[in-house]
């Protein structure tokens, strides 16, 4: 009966993991684990920041000029992105230091503040509680790199 009730819980807690989901990818040494994200509708956009270069980059050459956004492309992203783990992308994407950024509202009244970067990944901080890093492989759209 021990054994049995072990198996159950083994498999219950195996089921409830990102990874047992069959939606979510187990990631490479290439690309981290990715899960679909479940966001409201969007009712606005507002860009705030459109080719900009974060204060990071210390290279003085790169031009981050030619990297912006409009709503619909950021509309796209968001509906092709999927959620991360920070630290493991960090060890496996590239980082750029082209962003843009700016806030989103939902159909249920909530606000988020959002940035993009050129090498498709971005960061949604929902009612400032709620903050997801995402990576879109399937965003090969311009501006993307």
């Amino acid at each position: 009966m021990v054994n049995k009730l072990l198996l159950l819980c083994a498999l219950l807690i195996a089921t409830n993991t990102p990874f047992a989901n069959d939606k979510c990818t187990e990631g490479s040494e290439f690309e981290p684990a990715l899960c679909p994200i479940r966001l409201p509708e969007i009712t606005a956009i507002q860009i705030q920041e459109n080719g900009a270069k974060a204060a990071a980059s210390q290279d003085q050459n790169v031009d981050c000029s030619d990297f912006k956004l409009d709503a619909k492309q950021v509309q796209r992203f968001f509906s092709l992105a999927m959620e991360a783990d920070e630290r493991d992308a960090h060890y496996t994407l590239d980082w750029s230091p082209c962003y843009a950024s700016g806030t989103l509202t939902f159909a249920d009244g909530k606000t988020a503040h959002w940035s993009i970067n050129r090498f498709r990944t971005g960061t949604l901080a929902i009612d400032d509680v709620t903050r997801m890093f995402l990576y879109c492989p399937k965003c090969d759209f311009k501006p993307f790199q």
